[in-house]
């Protein structure tokens, strides 16, 4: 898909569209630079950005406590390092981002530099500093905790030597660049994909005053740095009839003169295909960019095949992108693979793997040991009433909740949901051995194993009186073996209305009958329990406090479960509980921003300031959501209300995206909302707007959540996709935070990470100017780590747009053999073939209708 061909034309068009260069620098990651940040005038950089540390009889001119002291009136303000280094003495100064996170420097480009900027105001004799990168390898040492393996792995420093490269002046300013790559001559085991600190340290021996001024310190791709991604595209591509947006932005001050046209060109040919001189410029009070924004529709362009979109005027080439049917097919699979590669207590290996292979871990949970003793008297749950020896219990299996290695329980609620959504939609769309799981067995949708797993975990978490435990982890400080907590109310409403979801589905899977009731006793089980405990319960667990996210209510969570279990059984009791909890707190619906602020059947948590996210715990959304569509008889006003409120917030999304926050097009339902996990909400709005869009038919709620998708995958004002893989080059794609796959060279794809993340301000702000730039691919979890539900809202969102996974990677001339031989044959015909019932949906005969799709794709892939 990326071929050397299309890189080589790509840099061609950049080079000969080059009439008037941008003068905006390249994003890099700023150390220090008060000009690029949004700091403005200071006196010291101090903790957390840096440290002084001192020894022997050194001296180091400090502001504060171990600070380096800014002087605005030097450059454009600049650190002063006025030090001696006598005989047998030291200093060094530590840098870091964001405490110490470690950075991936590659996504800066494959050449790295250190820019620094400086100037002395005095020269000591026999003077000289040497600078240091260490990486940070704590993540690989607890993985091997986690494994019980111990560690292995230890942190790696390499340096250089500044007079190498400059000769110190104290007249002039000098522009000093230092190739990354000579670090690694010093230490070829330095991992630059994961660099925590960067520390200038004194060298040499000197007893007189030297003071050298350091106005900028960076990593920059480029001795010229120029910013090259004024174009934003979706990345991975568009539908051939969708809508087609590319976006035109910089800063202000970064051109001579604003383009007038745009033009989409053939990224193998460079032929121009298509050309437009509507560039809408956009404003937007929510916009945090910093950034001059216009607009570049090319919609009516449908011609299959890989582009470019370019400005001639300002000579500036997007990244490459395909147009086609098919063109988030790759990535959907991907994306449901995320849910194998993030298993508990299973080995990922070949060929499942498919290249990215790790060791189980918590292998030994098949006896994993309560956090508490059955005669605690504070504890809901006495799991050995007869004092026989019990002591642990097999929770083996699950998924790992994020980035981390924990499993709760009310972490799988919208999770499960939202892939049983996935399934119940687009089942025609995926098939047996479509995922490559160790359970495909050819003859079963891949999907349905996939969820089965996670059903089969929560099992385990469930006792034989139809409490559920809440959470299973490692204790503090304990890495190789995991623990179980208590019960908690919230736990059982979550484990009873996903076995009555996951009943309603399975229940029509043939083989699957006899588990599909299973599951209905159990959440039946569950629910009696419930009935008998009607309080509100959350476990305490030692040396953590209370669990179960701040619930003081879970009200909401049995509304789910009731509504969960009416749909299943047609049974009034289910109906008439979630309907009372509705009507019983005034106006029903909860929070949904401007609307109410009251409480509702989601009870009082919070946890969650309105339900229209579909996302995280909150189990009520999708509960609205099968009371708001299910065919058993309800109370029309409030399916009307629900309808209403869910249509509401989609308005409020299609609002922010073509209104007031035009300029990027990024559907929030709050101007605030890109913090931790926001491509997860992001991904959950677009749930709700296509379900607004299936319920009304205007086509503006679909359209806004495909720019869900451009955003997520590179329509940013960063220009980075947000999903793990090789869908663009390596330095417009992205890392994850996570503690069981953690190679940046070759990350496993599909994972959904954070986002920009805005809110971080308070953290980056220091280093960047612009919020919605903040996005550094610091390796923590508030910008890169995935999550089970903001995962499972990318499935559902890939599946909605997506072809048919069935269908070979090429349509040739053996698959038109298989097809022949597979010609008006039904399933009980011995040449029947299911590979070839391709028409979606499928008709269990392979006739015209699969010839069709046949056709269109043919030689396409």
């Amino acid at each position: 898909m990326k071929t050397t061909k299309y890189l080589f034309v790509i840099i061609s068009l950049a080079i000969t569209l080059q009439s008037a260069i941008a003068a905006e620098e390249a994003i890099g990651i700023n150390f220090f630079d008060l000009a690029n940040s949004g700091l403005g005038s200071t006196t010291c950089w101090g903790d957390p950005k840096c440290y002084v540390y001192l020894g022997g009889s050194a001296t180091f001119t400090r502001c504060s406590t171990n600070y380096v002291p800014v002087n605005m009136s030097i450059g454009a303000g600049s650190l002063v390092f006025t030090t001696k280094k006598p005989s047998g003495s030291y200093w060094n100064v530590q840098f870091k981002l964001d405490w110490g996170h470690s950075v991936n420097f590659l996504r800066y480009g494959q050449t790295p530099l250190l820019h620094l900027r400086v100037k002395w105001g005095t020269i000591a004799s026999g003077a000289d500093v040497q600078i240091y990168l260490t990486d940070d390898q704590s993540i690989k040492d607890l993985y091997r905790l986690y494994n019980g393996t111990g560690t292995s792995y230890s942190n790696q420093s390499a340096y250089v030597t500044l007079s190498n490269y400059v000769t110190p002046s104290t007249s002039v300013w000098q522009d000093v660049y230092i190739p990354l790559s000579d670090f690694l001559i010093n230490n070829p085991n330095l991992d630059i994909t994961r660099i925590g600190v960067l520390q200038i340290s004194g060298a040499g021996t000197y007893t007189s005053t030297n003071t050298m001024y350091v106005e900028k310190m960076r990593v920059v791709p480029s001795v010229a740095s120029q910013y090259s991604d004024m174009i934003k595209v979706n990345q991975i591509g568009y539908l051939p009839n969708s809508k087609k947006l590319a976006i035109v932005s910089y800063e202000s001050g970064a051109v001579s003169s604003p383009p007038t046209y745009f033009q989409v060109r053939d990224a193998a040919t460079g032929d121009i295909v298509f050309q437009s001189y509507s560039l809408v410029l956009k404003t937007g009070a929510d916009d945090q960019s910093g950034d001059i924004v216009r607009h570049a529709d090319f919609s009516a362009f449908t011609t299959p095949g890989r582009y470019v979109v370019t400005c001639p005027e300002i000579g500036q080439t997007s990244q490459a992108f395909d147009i086609r049917s098919d063109v988030f097919d790759e990535v959907f699979r991907d994306s449901l693979r995320f849910f194998y590669f993030a298993r508990s207590g299973q080995a990922i290996a070949a060929p499942y793997a498919e290249g990215y292979t790790r060791p189980a871990i918590y292998t030994n949970n098949t006896t994993c040991a309560y956090d508490y003793d059955d005669n605690a008297s504070d504890k809901m749950y006495d799991y050995d009433p007869n004092n026989i020896g019990i002591t642990a219990r097999d929770v083996q299996g699950g998924w790992f909740d994020a980035g981390d290695l924990h499993l709760d329980v009310h972490n799988n609620v919208t999770s499960l949901w939202v892939l049983m959504q996935t399934l119940d939609r687009f089942k025609n769309k995926l098939g047996p051995n479509v995922l490559n799981l160790p359970e495909s067995n050819g003859s079963t949708n891949d999907m349905v194993l996939l969820i089965k797993w996670g059903l089969d975990w929560l099992k385990k978490m469930q006792n034989p009186d139809g409490s559920v435990h809440f959470i299973v982890y490692a204790p503090s400080g304990v890495y190789s073996y995991q623990k179980i907590s208590d019960i908690s109310t919230g736990s059982a409403c979550v484990a009873a209305g996903t076995f009555a979801k996951a009943y309603t589905l399975f229940s029509t899977i043939p083989g699957y009958e006899t588990y599909a009731s299973d599951l209905l006793t159990r959440s039946q089980l569950s629910w009696n329990w419930l009935s008998t405990h009607t309080t509100n319960y959350n476990p305490v667990s030692p040396g953590i406090g209370e669990w179960s996210y701040r619930i003081n209510d879970d009200t909401s969570f049995r509304s789910f479960a009731a509504i969960e279990l009416y749909i299943a059984t047609g049974n009034s009791t289910y109906r008439t509980f979630f309907e009372t909890a509705y009507n019983s707190t005034g106006n029903p619906i909860t929070a949904f921003p401007g609307i109410d602020d009251g409480v509702g059947a989601s009870g009082s948590s919070s946890y969650y300031n309105y339900v229209a996210m579909l996302t995280g715990i909150n189990g009520i959304t999708p509960g609205y959501l099968d009371y708001a569509n299910t065919t058993r008889p309800v109370t029309e006003s409030i399916r009307t209300a629900i309808k209403n409120a869910f249509i509401t917030s989609a308005n409020q999304l299609v609002s922010r995206a073509s209104g007031g926050s035009a300029t990027y097009r990024v559907p929030m339902l709050m101007f605030n909302d890109l913090y931790w996990g926001s491509s997860g909400v992001l991904c959950g709005n677009a749930y709700v707007l296509l379900q607004a869009y299936e319920w009304t038919g205007t086509t503006t709620y679909r359209d806004t959540a495909i720019d869900v998708l451009d955003w997520v995958c590179g329509r940013n004002p960063v220009s980075r996709i947000f999903i793990t893989g090789d869908y663009s080059d390596y330095l417009h794609g992205t890392d994850h935070y996570s503690f069981y796959m953690f190679d940046h060279l070759n990350p496993v794809p599909g994972y959904l990470c954070g986002n920009i993340n805005m809110l971080s301000g308070y953290l980056l702000q220091p280093y960047i100017k612009y919020s919605w730039k903040y996005y550094l691919n610091l390796q923590n979890a508030a910008i890169l780590e995935p999550c089970l539900p903001w995962q499972a809202n990318l499935c559902f969102l890939l599946g909605y747009f997506a072809d048919d996974l069935k269908l070979p990677d090429t349509i040739d001339i053996a698959y038109l053999s298989e097809f022949s031989s597979a010609w008006l044959t039904t399933p009980a015909d011995a040449g029947w073939n299911p590979n070839c019932d391709i028409a979606v949906p499928p008709d269990l005969i392979i006739n015209f209708k699969d010839f069709a799709v046949l056709a269109n794709q043919w030689m396409n892939r």
